[in-house]
């Protein structure tokens, strides 16, 4: 499923099984302290469960975006946003590979005027956010995050793939693509390659996301290897976050190999072996990096391992 009104119209049907305050108050011990009352959100509470414990706060809002209640849902989501997909520092989004010379915001190795001066025009004096300068740069890359949904989509591996797609969004650049793909035995476009919308707003889709029963594994990576083909930038990743297990379908190993361009990784979330060698297979088909990926908080080193 790929139109985008289709989606909409499934993830609305799914996002009507929310959770109430007592189902809330029966998984989390702590949810007084973050949400006194209805309605309510401490956000300084959650920032701090954050830096105390990041999967298990993580796994609670995750569980608050999914609340009846829908001020604390919104409020939620919106916190989610701002904890998972955090501005890129200067210099962040540097990456290896091979690199050409063009215009960049950051420090370069020389001013380009040209580029400073059409940056400044509607405003005088120019600002120091108007400067560019020539530098080296690594060209743009397309990414696919394909998610496992089969079975319920909650508790740990809701939370892993919230932080994972917001691991990619945060790490993106202007020429950047990304696309994220849930499968069970239907596979489902959460986002577009192309997409104009922020790629934070999939964390809203995932979270409206309750899937299905069986894996049909092999589908949803001919689904995500479709929206990597369709890339505008020269490299094409596609991140399978999966315990390697399918139920429904073919073999997803030959489809791997076929991908062309794209390379295949696999983020295991499962510790034991035959998960183990069931992604390592994958991944070798595919020509990508199989890494462990076991605790929601790694989701952003596992990123950075697969992609380097």
């Amino acid at each position: 499923m790929s139109d985008p009104r289709e989606v909409e119209e499934l993830l609305r049907d799914q996002a009507r099984r929310t959770e109430t305050r007592a189902d809330l108050q029966r998984r989390h011990d702590d949810l007084q302290q973050v949400t006194p009352t209805v309605g309510v959100l401490d956000e300084a509470a959650m920032a701090g469960a954050y830096d105390a414990d990041p999967d298990a706060a993580v796994d609670l809002l995750a569980d608050l975006g999914r609340a009846t209640d829908p001020a604390l849902r919104a409020k939620a989501r919106r916190l989610a946003v701002r904890l998972l997909v955090p501005p890129a520092r200067a210099g962040e989004t540097q990456r290896r590979g091979s690199s050409r010379l063009a215009t960049v915001a950051g420090e370069g190795l020389d001013l380009d005027l040209d580029a400073t001066l059409e940056r400044s025009l509607e405003h005088r004096p120019i600002r120091a956010e108007d400067l560019r300068w020539r530098g080296w740069r690594s060209p743009g890359r397309a990414l696919v995050l394909l998610v496992d949904a089969s079975g319920s989509v909650a508790g740990k591996p809701l939370t892993t793939a919230v932080t994972t797609a917001g691991a990619l969004a945060a790490g993106l650049r202007t020429d950047d693509e990304l696309a994220v793909v849930a499968f069970w035995s239907r596979a489902v476009v959460l986002r577009h390659l192309h997409s104009p919308a922020a790629p934070s707003v999939v964390l809203d889709a995932l979270l409206d996301l309750r899937g299905g029963s069986t894996t049909d594994l092999a589908l949803g990576l001919r689904t995500a290897l479709a929206q990597a083909t369709a890339a505008r930038v020269p490299h094409a990743d596609v991140l399978v976050l999966t315990d390697g297990a399918w139920n429904e379908g073919e073999d997803p190993a030959p489809i791997a190999a076929a991908a062309g361009a794209a390379r295949v990784h696999t983020l295991v979330t499962v510790d034991d072996e035959e998960a183990r060698i069931s992604c390592a297979r994958l991944a070798a088909a595919g020509g990508g990096r199989s890494v462990p990926l076991h605790r929601p908080s790694d989701a952003p080193a596992a990123v950075r391992a697969v992609l380097r």
